[in-house]
């Protein structure tokens, strides 16, 4: 009898020591917020776009974008032809911190996305004339599936928006995507923290590993936006690259337009970009 109480001490203390050494390691490897914000600028600079700004106003002055962006277009390079948001969240809470009793809806919108997906197959092949030959962009291929005849879909597609409406109704998420001044919206996280399902549609995922390495989970998909929206972006991420350019001189702007010079701020790891 006490030779199995000793082997059943034994093994809590195992386990324990298990536990201990699994926080450890996930306390190495979690993602600070600066380190996500810089993972997440590493990603969009291989996409080489013309200018980047940080905490940008969108068409609402008081919802900012942690990350936006633009290429331009033409000869003189005068218009945007492409806008860009990313927004970084640190934390899964941090996503919906509006929503109550998130978890469960957010279970339902990833089942009821996989069942979209399923009759999606079955409509490429019972209505194959619903493939967009009159494609722009080559690197996927798209459907109209909207069009389809199929009840069972547009049922589907009704719950999906349903459940959206109840998760992101609201919030900032849906605030930055009725803005329509990013062609592409995306969210950057730490590696695991949401599912691609849990998104709105057309939003993009972006996961951001231990090593600072980046997975495109989730293509966004590309909205258009108007020319004038895109345009107001574009102005604005000018504005913020001028402040940034300012402060990091140590150049304060009084009031009646004249300039104060102040000391040089050392920049500190944790604080540049939180």
């Amino acid at each position: 009898m006490k030779k199995k109480k000793s082997e059943d001490q034994l093994t809590l203390v195992f386990d324990e020591a298990e536990t201990t050494a699994k926080k450890n390691k996930t306390a190495r490897t979690s993602i600070q917020p600066f380190e996500l914000k810089r993972a997440a600028l590493g990603w969009l600079i291989s996409q080489k776009p013309d200018a980047i700004g940080h905490m940008v106003p969108t068409r609402i002055s008081k919802y900012c974008a942690d990350i936006a962006a633009f290429w331009s277009a033409g000869r003189r390079r005068l218009l945007p032809k492409k806008t860009l948001i990313i927004e970084v969240r640190n934390n899964r809470g941090d996503c919906w911190p509006d929503c109550s009793g998130h978890e469960g809806l957010l279970n339902q919108l990833r089942d009821t996305k996989e069942i979209k997906r399923s009759i999606e197959v079955k409509i490429r092949k019972v209505e194959p004339h619903l493939k967009d030959t009159d494609n722009l962009f080559n690197e996927y291929e798209s459907w109209r599936y909207k069009e389809s005849k199929n009840k069972e879909y547009h049922k589907c597609l009704k719950e999906i928006d349903k459940l959206e409406r109840a998760i992101y109704n609201g919030s900032f998420f849906e605030q930055l995507r009725r803005a329509e001044v990013a062609d592409y919206l995306y969210l950057a996280v730490s590696e695991g923290t949401v599912h691609g399902d849990e998104l709105a549609d057309g939003w993009g995922l972006i996961y951001v590993k231990p090593d600072m390495s980046v997975e495109l989970v989730k293509t966004a998909e590309f909205r258009d936006c108007p020319i004038e929206k895109k345009m107001h972006l574009a102005q604005n991420v000018a504005i913020t690259c001028r402040k940034s350019l300012l402060f990091s001189m140590g150049i304060r702007e009084g009031a009646d337009g004249r300039a104060f010079f102040t000391p040089i701020p050392h920049r500190r790891r944790g604080k540049a970009l939180s």
